[in-house]
């Protein structure tokens, strides 16, 4: 599939466009601090930090083959993790429950050179368009309190169907919102299984952006970028 093909280019948002590891973890170290973890319990975020992660990202990726809820990612990320240091505090538990999410879209840095990315593309006619596993809406306040609402047309969350890429059905939502045909579009992500092998089973051209740049996938076909500017070179 060649790049005059496209017509509509769909962007994963976490770690795509919008920083969320950065974000998150700013956002946690102010609650961290708020709620004096260290003081209380003589726990450094340093130590706290790399075991949420790692907890976290397993919890999200239960959540996309559903084996996992959204309210287990909710009430066991944090729980859990204070936990493994022996802290079994209902409210401090309660308190990072109740307000990460709220809290997480108040830091809206996003990927490096994304909007350079999007106003290149935007301003060689593509149709721009953001398809999350992200709830709905912390996905909405990402784009809508930042400057990719300048660019994208449409915004499709997975839980609005309770689906999650790379079910078919998310990537069909985006496609018919966008009123756009698979052969007419391209997907960029940053989930190797979710983005560029779930968009490539339904027709689409993927991109996938190795935002870690762990270079541990190699290409089938289909481009590997490691800086979205290197879409310029793509489209």
């Amino acid at each position: 599939m060649m790049k005059e093909k496209i017509k509509h280019i769909f962007f994963d948002l976490d770690n795509t466009l919008w920083d969320t590891d950065k974000n998150s973890k700013t956002t946690l170290e102010t609650m961290f601090s708020e709620m004096k973890v260290t003081e209380k319990y003589g726990l450094d975020f340093s130590d706290f930090y790399p075991n949420y992660y790692v907890r976290n990202e397993k919890l999200w990726d239960l959540y996309r083959q559903n084996l996992a809820t959204k309210q287990d990612i909710i009430s066991k990320r944090f729980c859990s993790t204070f936990q493994e240091f022996d802290i079994n505090d209902e409210e401090l538990n309660q308190y990072f429950e109740e307000n990460f999410l709220k809290k997480v879209v108040e830091n809206n840095d996003l990927v490096e050179n994304a909007e350079n990315a999007l106003r290149y593309l935007k301003s060689n006619n593509y149709n721009l368009h953001i398809v999350s596993n992200g709830f709905i809406e912390p996905t909405e306040r990402k784009v809508f309190d930042t400057p990719i609402h300048q660019y994208v047309s449409t915004v499709t969350s997975g839980e609005e169907i309770n689906k999650r890429k790379p079910a078919r059905e998310v990537f069909e939502l985006g496609l018919q919102k966008a009123r756009a045909l698979p052969e007419e579009s391209s997907f960029v992500g940053d989930d190797w299984s979710a983005d560029a092998l779930g968009s490539e089973k339904i027709g689409m051209f993927p991109v996938f952006f190795d935002y870690k740049k762990e270079k541990k996938y190699k290409q089938n076909g289909f481009p590997i970028v490691e800086d979205l500017l290197e879409l310029k070179n793509i489209f």
